[in-house]
């Protein structure tokens, strides 16, 4: 199952007038330590400091007028959620957003300055999302999935529709909580570049694409215990679940201390900031859990930089102890 090809080319057409593409940069000390060209894709440098502003602006701009007036709900742990208030506040479109009481203090803040309607519900994304769908369903409202949703796997595609005109990836690595960006990354390759790899990355905790893989059906975590809060989906669906089964090369999973490691280092390094749920694929990268050759060009999907500054703080504090 794979998104349509001239469904992500009109993606990026329509998301064009609304975001700037993000830098590809090199990154010579990680390519010095691990032998092969290591870039990183600055999806940190959205407006929302996460690359799920492509999906919602994809999302978005598909609505008919009268779906515009009515507005749109939608359930997040909190990128998706900013996205869509973004997005929503740029297009004039009413919006509101169901969060779980897990959502960071940081991420409710930057979604609050949006002035979307914010509802508070449930300790896990799953929670929040079943009241955000039936809000949708009774007040005739448009819901907008933060992965189960065709415009928004396009829109998280067109990541690699900016990356082709200045590289061919032999290997794209990127984290996946519900499994919308490597579902669009994974059809653009396809269509776009079919010899480049793709490897997923989810961190212990919040692993339930990584589990459903190795046991060939869909798993239902009980719970989140990771850190890395944007990965947070219990479960994943069947297009995503599919489509990762059919085209994905490989998933691995790292531990939280590993993320926060890679985290730290990113930052000493690059003077990057990001979140735990994108320093995890430098983290596998880091620890040899995805194999990669001398001279292989590797792009590093930096997915977000949603993290408050007293957590990398007592991180940094916590490490050096």
């Amino acid at each position: 199952m794979l998104i349509p090809r001239l469904d992500i080319e009109a993606a990026a057409a329509r998301i064009r007038s609304h975001l700037v593409p993000t830098p590809l940069i090199r990154s010579d000390e990680f390519s010095r330590r691990l032998g092969a060209n290591i870039y990183f894709k600055l999806e940190t440098l959205q407006p929302t400091h996460s690359f799920k502003v492509r999906g919602a602006f994809s999302a978005l701009t598909r609505l008919t007028a009268d779906q515009r007036r009515l507005g749109v709900v939608t359930a997040s742990g909190g990128n998706h959620g900013l996205a869509v208030a973004y997005a929503a506040a740029k297009l004039g479109v009413p919006a509101s957003v169901f969060l779980p009481v897990s959502a960071t203090e940081a991420k409710l803040a930057a979604i609050r300055r949006l002035e979307p309607e914010v509802i508070i519900h449930g300790a896990a994304w799953d929670d929040a999302n079943a009241l955000a769908m039936q809000v949708a369903k009774e007040s005739g409202r448009t819901y907008i999935h933060p992965f189960n949703n065709a415009n928004v796997m396009a829109g998280q595609g067109t990541l690699v529709v900016e990356i082709l005109p200045q590289l061919t990836p032999d290997l794209i690595v990127a984290s996946i909580g519900g499994g919308g960006l490597i579902s669009g990354i994974l059809s653009a390759v396809q269509h776009f570049s079919p010899s480049t790899k793709v490897v997923g990355v989810e961190t212990e905790g919040a692993d339930s694409m990584y589990q459903s893989y190795r046991a060939g059906r869909i798993v239902e975590l009980p719970a989140i215990t990771s850190i890395a809060e944007t990965l947070g989906a219990r479960k994943t669906e069947k297009f995503q679940f599919e489509t990762v089964s059919h085209y994905v090369t490989d998933l691995v999973t790292v531990s939280d201390r590993s993320a926060i490691g890679a985290l730290l280092e990113i930052l000493d390094l690059e003077k990057l900031l990001t979140e735990p749920a994108a320093s995890c694929s430098v983290a596998a990268l880091s620890e040899g859990k995805i194999p990669c050759k001398a001279g292989d060009n590797v792009v590093v999907v930096l997915c977000g930089a949603n993290i408050g500054m007293d957590r990398v703080r007592a991180w940094q504090s916590a490490s050096a102890s």
